[in-house]
Formats: C-alpha cells, structure tokens, sequence
C-alpha cells in the first residue's frame, strides 16, 4: 500500500513539474517576443487607446502628466472627430475622476490672476484650489514639457470648472474647460493600436 502511495506522489510531483516549466517558458518567450499586457486602467492608457463614455468612443491623443511636489495626476486628451474631451484622473487618498470639456474662447473671458468666483452659462463656480505644476506630455512628434498655473473650480453640486496657465511656446495660453466628476465604472477602456488618429490637430 505504502509503494502505491509513494508512487502516486511521485507521479503527481512529475506532472506538477512539467506543468510549471512549461508556464515559465511561456512566460519567457512572451517577455523575448515584447508581449504586452492588452487589458486597460486608468493609468495605463496609451495613445490610440479607445475610451467608451455615454455611448461615444473617444481616441486617446495625447498624455498630460502633472506634477506638483511629490503629488502626481494625469490628464488625457480624448476627440471624437471634430470635438474633444480631457479624462481627468487624480489618486491621493481616493480616486477622483473628472470628464470635462472645452470651453470656446467666444464664451468665457477671463483675465488673470481670474477672480474667486466666476459665473458660467448661469453657474456660480467658487475657487477650490490653485497652483503650480510641472508638466509633460506623450503622444505628438515634438512633445512638450514646463510649468503650468492651475486654478480649480467647482459648485456645490459638484460642476467643475478648470483653468490651466501654459508656459510652453506651443501650450501658451489658457484653457478653460468644465465638467464633473465621474463615476470610473461608466468608462469602457479599449487598447488601440497605439499611433494618433488626429495628429494634426491643434491641441
């Protein structure tokens, strides 16, 4: 009985054996033949990646990474054709994610330093934050990089209202775009092919 026993876990170790070096090798060839894996989070976005969201699809253009200290974010540059849309993603004790959108320079005038409050197509927006970060950029041919003024905006309701300062010759200026946070379980990320489908577009 005993000699049965034995030669069932001798079986059973030969076969695990087996089983766990063919794992490892397939795990080297992946690595020698550069696989990626394909599945998305909202950090590892790359350009061409498809962000699903209301029942549109967004390409991923173009990777906005902050920096202010030690404290990190990212902000990604999404078009669908003509129009255009910044996935906003912010993780300091909890993850905070925004969906906002442009704002045309015919609509909001502001001059800065821009004041407390600023009122928008009949919404009160009070100032939540401000500052300065360094910034960099993935995604164009000639990728940017500098330092940025930021000054955050929101209602009691939750509306948001950002105005980002650029100091770069390319990103000079200001943006202003508004929207509110979101709920990341609406989001549907898609990996792409990884090239710009809009690369010609102005940012």
């Amino acid at each position: 009985m005993l000699f049965f026993l034995v030669l069932g876990f001798l079986a059973a170790l030969f076969i695990w054996i087996q089983f766990r070096s063919k794992r490892m090798a397939v795990g080297r060839n992946a690595k020698l033949k550069g696989k990626v894996a394909i599945e998305r989070t909202l950090f590892t976005l790359q350009i061409g990646d498809v962000v699903q969201y209301e029942q549109r699809d967004w390409i991923l253009e173009t990777v906005y990474r902050y920096q202010q200290d030690k404290f990190e974010w990212v902000e990604y540059l999404l078009r669908d054709n003509d129009d255009a849309a910044w996935l906003v993603v912010v993780e300091d004790d909890w993850l905070e994610v925004s969906w906002l959108t442009p704002v045309p320079e015919d609509q909001l005038c502001i001059e800065l330093p821009p004041p407390r409050y600023i009122d928008h197509q009949g919404i009160s927006y009070s100032l939540r934050e401000k500052g300065e970060a360094k910034y960099s950029t993935e995604g164009r041919v000639n990728n940017q990089e500098g330092s940025c003024r930021f000054y955050d905006y929101q209602t009691k309701d939750g509306l948001q209202l950002s105005l980002e300062e650029y100091d770069s010759a390319r990103d000079g200026g200001l943006d202003i775009n508004v929207g509110r946070k979101i709920n990341s379980l609406d989001l549907s990320l898609l990996p792409g092919d990884g090239k710009s489908v809009y690369a010609n577009v102005s940012r």
